[in-house]
């Protein structure tokens, strides 16, 4: 099973967990994105990360070194060809995953799985793309995936079960939980998360109470680890707004149409944690 390589497209928040967690897994992973800029800062902030750990600590040189040496940023898509699983977590426009899907299936062997790490696109219509849609599934990581246990595979009809066996196997080895879900907006977390993070934030809206009072009542009188706020803040409220908007759209119901709160702070330049400002200062 290690003995597989991993390729991942797209180097950000995502896709850099994604191809550090294969790596700390014992996997060999190749990464690449849409420009060589992108996918060289994209491994420079995996070879922070994994510094952070060992100043702080959590992680040896000795292992540190090991996990990155895994890691191979390649100027190519073509260089993906050797990958026995191809995950892409660029950004949530179909368009874009279509021409990603049609180059991977030029290069890639005819078993090697394509999967994406969409959070809020149909995978049917995605699989419609592919000439062999049967190697084809939903891999929705959460951020950080380094640290988080769950994934959601969405396999579609007609999936290879010698495909979903294999996905399975390659995240338990990386100590991950699979839940299988059917093709439907926002899966199983992101439709039940969403619209608790956009109530919150109409809370904002509306003066109820302050961001801090919001998380601190979730926490407490619910046994939330981390309020839904501060969460918002951590998934990136550029992308929290895009899920809603996509529910919203997908669903036909304004219910989750985004809070007025996040959609300033997004038209602000306020996104979260990775900009240091969201419904937060950090």
């Amino acid at each position: 099973m290690k003995n597989e390589i991993i390729g991942v497209i797209g180097t950000g928040v995502m896709g850099g967990g994604i191809a550090q967690l294969f790596a700390e897994n014992g996997f060999h992973t190749l990464i690449w994105d849409a420009s060589e800029e992108f996918t060289v800062k994209g491994y420079e902030n995996i070879r922070k990360r994994l510094n952070k750990s060992v100043e702080k600590g959590k992680l040896s040189l000795q292992d540190s070194e090991a996990i990155i040496s895994r890691i191979k940023p390649v100027k190519k898509i073509e260089e993906l060809a050797p990958s026995g699983l191809v995950i892409e977590a660029i950004i949530e426009d179909f368009d874009s995953k279509k021409k990603i899907f049609s180059q991977l299936e030029n290069i890639l062997a005819p078993n090697t799985v394509i999967g994406t790490n969409t959070s809020s696109l149909s995978i049917t219509k995605l699989a419609q793309t592919l000439a062999r849609p049967e190697r084809f599934m939903g891999i929705h990581f959460f951020n950080p995936p380094t640290k988080l246990e769950l994934v959601e595979l969405i396999a579609i009809s007609g999936v290879n079960p010698d495909i979903l066996q294999k996905v399975k196997g390659i995240l338990s080895s990386c100590g991950k939980t699979a839940v299988m879900a059917k093709d439907s907006p926002g899966f199983i977390v992101n439709r039940l998360l969403l619209p608790f993070i956009n109530e919150s934030a109409k809370l904002v809206n509306e003066g109820v109470a302050s961001v801090e009072d919001i998380d601190t009542a979730m926490c407490l009188g619910t046994l939330h680890p981390a309020g839904p706020l501060q969460v918002a803040d951590l998934i990136g409220l550029d992308v929290c707004r895009n899920i809603l908007e996509t529910l919203s759209k997908s669903l036909d119901d304004p219910f989750y149409k985004p809070a007025k709160s996040m959609v300033d702070l997004v038209e602000a330049g306020k996104l979260g944690r990775k900009t240091g400002q969201g419904f937060y200062k950090y």
